[in-house]
């Protein structure tokens, strides 16, 4: 009766002190100086204002937004929970931003503290459960996703995950029917929060299973519990399918996966954030030294937990990294995102490990506690008490962003590669006065990620002229550059970047030692404009946006598929260049390009791009074969139609270079002497307008500019790297809706700046070129509509009926195993 009554008071105590605690907590952080910390703290800050401000005029799902990425849909790409969340926490804050994100942060400590509590009374140790309440805001990596990362949605659905590993533990071990909807409902949450981390919470959980079938030898209870967390992914169809659907290119994790792996001992090294600041992921050492302990000793039910825990602490060394990308769907493996998923398997297991000593306990709750400290600075900071508009007006003046902003009429891009992280967009969009950009904070949200990516990767590889042009063609009326990031490969790079400037039309206004701010020089148009275009050249497959930093006047294209195009669209382009590219019919897509290089287009095909023949694996098209070949350090003397070439060096990290020669060639234009033998790489093939360049000599000449091997390829593709496209100047005006665009020009085929969507329906003839809206003459109503939402609700629909009939199921199922254990 006395253990009740002191469970009851607890009950009833913790909360309140809780709530005390995170009030407490939300103070430190607004005098710390230096909160909203976070790289994309600011950029989910601006989604939820969004939100709030929509919701407060009466549209409570706000399908469009102009601000950011040339026009997005942030809410169909954005995880709603997390955002309707911060939304309610502004609201809470009478409006504020800022405050809202103080009252978020207050919700996280809560909820989790009052998840781990709950667990607590359901395993019978209140007590502990309380602790570990407290502990769990505080546990180092916890802090660093909300402080340091800046990802709001990962920390709600780590403040909840707490509760799905007691809900899987509950059923395995107690195998209550009802817990199956619980699991599937939970885990619905977690991917309406963050569907990527979700993910990962059932691969995770998938290890569990795993471990704890290896441990009891049965297998039902373990299939029918991910069965259940299964389900809860299509309980979010209405919202996942339209985003599955979607026409925003997919970012490629392989590119990186390596940030995600770490050395081993950086993971478990205490001083490691003394000496380099909490930059780091931290498993921690206690928790390592509990999930060894706990492997060693505990009893088997605690006991999956804690290999689960360790098992993901080894598999984010920096040694497995190069096993676990090249496994089949390797890229998802984003393993350091595993570690709070592992941290709190293993704190779960300390928890329900009820035959462990007070003086362990003790022991590993201090040490525990000793780990947290070195992360507090992420939450204290300096307590000077700053309010953040003195870090944003500091960094607004710094990067020249308030200048640019009060002479932007259109668009205004900061090309800086995120390196402010959120704060980047939020000084364009969500500070002071707004404007629109090219850039943003949510790339799973941007259907032109493609071609910012392509403006970013010219500044640092020093294709001035092409970020200027392609920041014209997304209709950026000024343009701020981060010096950092300029490539260096010239002589006096600011003054060619300037230059470059100029022949697109922009002037510099002004500058600093770490950004430059130009504006477009328009005569006779003050607000918004397009622009008519005509591109001389063509690259078609994945290797051909390379060409296009490089010789600016070859356009880029959405398909890799020579078979997606037509002789009547590729006729009137005097060169395509073909790398990396596709083909369903092979035999058809070499007889248009024969038929066009016969009507007069020069073809430049990149032999290391030629894909591979389904049925022999060999490199091959128009006859010409494609052979391996490897170099070290450079590549020995070319001899070549314009003479012997001597390369520079191949640049550090290149030095082993593997690549191909062509055999097959009806006339060679060029050699390269390997071993004793003479072995083609540049020549022509059916007639003198198909050129087929071997040696991946592009690729070289984009990473060293080389003016030999420049020389060579302006003969193959004559054109020029200082040729670019021709530019019309447009103006046309614009009204943006709730859910329509209203566009009027007095020219065809204007291309408007406006990112390109498949929610877009019109009243007359849209397209899509490389991302972006063109229109014609007239008055065009774009419609902004929800597709692909039936099919969400059906799926939703039927995931709910096969939920509440795999729960009848299972219930039924277990009925009759009691029935017969009676009899």
């Amino acid at each position: 009766m006395r253990d009740r009554r002191k469970s009851y008071y607890l009950m009833v105590l913790m909360p309140i002190l809780y709530a005390l605690s995170a009030y407490g907590m939300a103070i430190l952080v607004q005098n710390s100086g230096i909160y909203p910390s976070g790289s994309d703290t600011l950029s989910h800050i601006y989604r939820g204002d969004v939100l709030y401000h929509a919701i407060c005029n009466g549209d409570y799902w706000p399908v469009f937004d102009p601000h950011w990425y040339n026009g997005a849909e942030l809410m169909r790409y954005m995880a709603p929970l997390p955002t309707y969340l911060f939304a309610f926490c502004q609201f809470l804050g009478g409006g504020n931003a800022m405050t809202g994100f103080l009252i978020f942060v207050a919700f996280i400590f809560f909820t989790g503290a009052l998840v781990w509590l709950y667990i607590g009374f359901k395993v019978n140790r209140p007590y502990f459960g309380a602790f570990v309440g407290f502990l769990w805001f505080f546990i180092p990596n916890n802090l660093i996703t909300l402080f340091y990362e800046g990802d709001l949605p990962r920390s709600v659905c780590i403040a909840v995950l707490p509760l799905l590993i007691y809900w899987v533990y509950d059923y395995l071990r107690e195998q209550h029917w009802y817990t199956i909807p619980k699991l599937s409902l939970c885990f619905a949450v977690l991917a309406l929060c963050e569907p990527e981390y979700a993910l990962l919470v059932m691969i995770a959980c998938m290890i569990y299973f795993v471990i704890d079938m290896i441990i009891y030898h049965k297998w039902h209870r373990d299939v029918q519990a991910f069965f259940a967390l299964f389900l809860g992914y299509f309980l979010i169809g209405v919202w996942l399918v339209p985003v599955i659907k979607g026409d925003v290119t997919e970012i490629d994790n392989l590119e990186i996966m390596a940030d995600f792996f770490q050395n081993m001992f950086l993971s478990v090294n205490p001083f490691a954030r003394l000496q380099r600041g909490c930059v780091d992921v931290y498993f921690g050492l206690a928790a390592m030294l509990l999930a060894v302990f706990g492997i060693l000793l505990s009893k088997k039910k605690s006991m999956p937990g804690f290999w689960t825990g360790i098992l993901i602490l080894i598999c984010s060394s920096e040694t497995l990294y190069i096993l676990l990308s090249s496994l089949p769907g390797g890229d998802i493996l984003l393993m350091l995102r595993f570690v709070s998923i592992g941290l709190c398997m293993i704190l779960f297991s300390f928890l329900i490990w009820d035959t462990l000593k007070k003086g362990w306990i003790l022991f590993f709750g201090v040490l525990l506690i000793l780990d947290v400290v070195p992360s507090m600075p992420l939450i204290l900071g300096g307590q000077t008490g700053n309010p953040p508009e003195v870090r944003l007006n500091s960094y607004a003046e710094r990067t020249l962003v308030r200048e640019a902003k009060e002479m932007t009429r259109q668009r205004l891009a900061l090309v800086d590669e995120s390196s402010l992280g959120g704060m980047s967009s939020y000084l364009i969009t969500g500070y002071e006065k707004a404007a629109f950009t090219t850039y943003g904070g949510a790339e799973e949200a941007a259907a032109t990620i493609s071609n910012f990516k392509q403006i970013d990767r010219a500044l640092e590889e020093g294709h001035y002229l092409y970020v200027f042009d392609r920041c014209l063609e997304m209709g950026n009326d000024t343009v701020v550059i981060q010096l950092d990031i300029v490539g260096d490969l010239g002589k006096n790079p600011i003054l060619q970047m300037d230059h470059a400037a100029l022949r697109v039309g922009y002037e510099l206004v002004d500058y600093n030692d770490n950004y430059r701010f130009y504006k477009l020089k328009k005569k006779g148009i003050d607000g918004n404009w397009g622009t008519i275009t005509k591109y001389r050249a063509i690259g078609i497959g994945r290797a051909a946006p390379g060409i296009s930093r490089q010789f600016p006047i070859v356009e880029e294209t959405e398909t890799t598929n020579l078979n997606d195009f037509t002789f009547e669209e590729l006729k009137g382009y005097d060169m395509i260049y073909l790398s990396g590219f596709t083909y369903d019919d092979k035999e058809k897509a070499e007889k248009m390009i024969e038929d066009l290089s016969e009507a007069g287009v020069r073809i430049v095909i990149a032999a290391d791009g030629i894909p591979d023949d389904r049925g022999s694996q060999n490199q091959s098209f128009l006859g010409v074969i494609c052979n391996g070949v490897s170099f070290s350090q450079g590549y020995p003397n070319l001899d070549t139609i314009d003479g012997v070439l001597e390369t520079d060096l191949f640049p550090n990290g290149y030095r082993d270079w593997s690549t191909v020669y062509v055999d097959g060639l009806d006339e060679v234009w060029g050699t390269v002497k390997d071993l004793d033998w003479n072995l083609p790489f540049f020549g022509t093939v059916k007639n003198d307008n198909i050129i087929v360049i071997g040696l991946n000599l592009t690729y070289y000449y984009g990473l060293t500019l080389d003016e030999g091997v420049g020389a060579l390829l302006n003969r193959a593709m004559n054109i020029s790297s200082t040729e670019l496209p021709e530019r019309e100047i447009v103006p046309y005006t614009v009204q943006y809706g709730t859910d329509d665009i209203t566009i009027q020009v007095d020219r065809d085929d204007v291309n408007t700046g406006l990112a390109y969507h498949n929610s877009f329906t019109a009243s007359q003839e849209i397209y899509m070129k490389n991302h972006l809206t063109y229109v014609g003459a007239g008055t065009t109503v774009i419609s902004i509509g929800h597709p692909y939402l039936v099919y969400g609700i059906a799926v939703s629909g039927g995931a709910l009926v096969l939920l509440l009939g795999y729960t009848v199921y299972i219930r039924s199922r277990l009925q009759r195993k009691e029935e017969e254990t009676e009899k």
